[in-house]
């Protein structure tokens, strides 16, 4: 409705109904990543080869396919050395132990009751 108009849900909904676009939300600040400078190579390196994963018949990422990452960090003028390496390699066994046993992913945090 622009910036003058007031807040008011009855608007929003006739606005949704009638195909307005829709005001942009703002970011979610716990979306937000926080990374040590000592892990913002690695961090940077999986993020950047994040499409470069090699999958198996049912499109589950198996492993971080290095050939064509390497690719992606040359384009993007990322150097690697041993010790980032030996990070990436920890975050790439991380995502993969967590798509593997979605079964113990804890959903919500906190305590969950049950009556």
């Amino acid at each position: 409705m622009g910036d003058l108009a007031a807040a008011s849900k009855t608007l929003d909904d006739d606005e949704a109904h009638f195909g307005a676009p829709m005001a942009q939300e703002a970011p979610n600040k716990d979306d937000t990543l926080f990374v040590l400078p000592s892990n913002h190579t690695a961090v940077l390196a999986l993020t950047t080869a994040s499409s470069q994963w090699q999958r198996d018949n049912d499109g589950v990422e198996i492993a971080l396919d290095y050939a064509r990452a390497d690719i992606a960090w040359r384009y993007a003028n990322i150097t690697i050395n041993p010790d980032d390496f030996a990070k990436l390699q920890t975050l790439e066994r991380t995502i993969i132990g967590l798509i593997r046993r979605p079964d113990e992913q804890q959903l919500e945090f906190g305590v969950t009751l049950k009556l």
